[in-house]
């Protein structure tokens, strides 16, 4: 969404051929994330111990350079989570299933899964949303590229909203304030903007560009 015209000509050609990456970058690293966020109380016990793991990883002579290089990332994020607990503190997180339904948006299946779900109640009301966690190697820091994160952030909170109402418990409401986007690296958490009917119309006709644009690209 945030990619020029020529940029996303090129996205939709790697996606009609894709590569099969030797690694997954910081694949590993969900899972300790998640099941510290998800416990009520928050122990450090799946951090510490992923952290003792990524560092036997990252000086093992059996293992790749790229897998080595990856543990390290690996370490750098897991504490990197810790630092934000107090902007994490006021959201109930719990695990969410590895299969979930597909979204399709303008004839195209948009690539998101959550990686948690989130419970909240406001006026009475039981609520529902889910979290996106964002793991980018992206370092750079003029206003460009935080404008960037941000309105990056907040379209993909704006994914989780519509992915909410697929999986939605019956006894729950999708809220906008639980939809979230998670930048662990930045330390930044963007909830679905309050009005995303603009966000959404832009990505459906994004997904409708790129259903038409897939066989010519």
């Amino acid at each position: 969404m945030v990619s020029s015209d020529t940029a996303r000509l090129g996205i939709i050609r790697r996606a009609r051929a894709p590569n099969i990456p030797p690694i997954i970058r910081y694949k590993d690293a969900r899972g300790p994330i998640c099941a510290y966020l998800s416990d009520p109380i928050r122990n450090m016990n799946p951090l510490i111990t992923g952290i003792n793991t990524f560092q036997q990883r990252s000086v093992d002579p059996a293992e790749t350079p790229l897998r080595q290089d990856d543990a390290r990332q690996s370490i750098a994020v897991l504490e990197a989570v810790q630092g934000l607990s107090n902007q994490l503190g006021q959201y109930a997180f719990l695990q969410a299933p590895q299969s979930q339904p597909k979204l399709v948006l303008g004839g195209v299946e948009v690539s998101i899964r959550m990686d948690l779900f989130v419970h909240g109640t406001s006026r009475g009301q039981d609520q529902f949303g889910g979290a996106v966690l964002r793991m980018t190697q992206d370092d750079a820091d003029t206003d460009a590229a935080r404008a960037r994160r941000q309105a990056m952030g907040q379209f993909v909170a704006t994914l989780v909203r519509r992915h909410a109402e697929s999986v939605v418990p019956a006894d729950r409401t999708p809220a906008n304030r639980l939809c979230l986007a998670i930048d662990i690296q930045h330390g930044e958490v963007f909830p679905a903007p309050a009005s995303s009917t603009r966000r959404m119309n832009d990505l459906e006709a994004a997904c409708r560009m790129i259903a038409a644009m897939w066989d010519t690209a």
